[in-house]
């Protein structure tokens, strides 16, 4: 960073050469550093800049930046894929998916002491992956039964 703060600043190859070999700039670097610099407006423009920039930007690698996968803010822990084949209802229930993990998570919660009610076998195989207890709903007075059968085993 030095080097490259001298060579901006007008200074030749020489001043990287004159570095502390502990790391830093040497006293005869500082000199020479001073000395190519002439007050040209592009020096100023460039004096300003590194005045008013933060040093993690000003020593960030640009390249390394651009690796960064910037799709994806969270990486969620998932057991099970269901295949919704082709019913158009995919994003519904890769969201439930996501929210069923985050919310075990979340809250510390046991996956055996939750209940999962769904009408679709599939989703109740992905719940059951996680541990967490299943109900499949095929009308509102059979699901109210099941769920106080369940609640009396535990």
């Amino acid at each position: 960073m030095a080097a490259a703060l001298a060579m901006i600043l007008g200074g030749t190859a020489s001043a990287q050469q004159k570095a502390d070999p502990k790391g830093g700039i040497s006293t005869e670097m500082l000199k020479e550093i001073r000395t190519g610099y002439q007050g040209t407006a592009s020096d100023k423009a460039i004096k300003n800049a590194l005045n008013s920039t933060g040093i993690s930007v000003l020593a960030a690698n640009s390249e390394n930046i651009a690796m960064i996968d910037t799709h994806f803010s969270d990486r969620v822990k998932t057991k099970g894929i269901t295949d919704q084949k082709s019913s158009g209802r995919c994003w519904l229930f890769s969201g439930l998916n996501v929210l069923r993990a985050k919310m075990i998570d979340k809250y510390d919660l046991d996956p055996s002491k939750c209940v999962f009610l769904d009408d679709l076998e599939d989703n109740l195989a992905a719940a059951r992956e996680f541990g967490i207890r299943t109900i499949q709903v095929r009308d509102h007075e059979q699901a109210a039964s099941d769920l106080r059968a369940l609640l009396e085993e535990s």
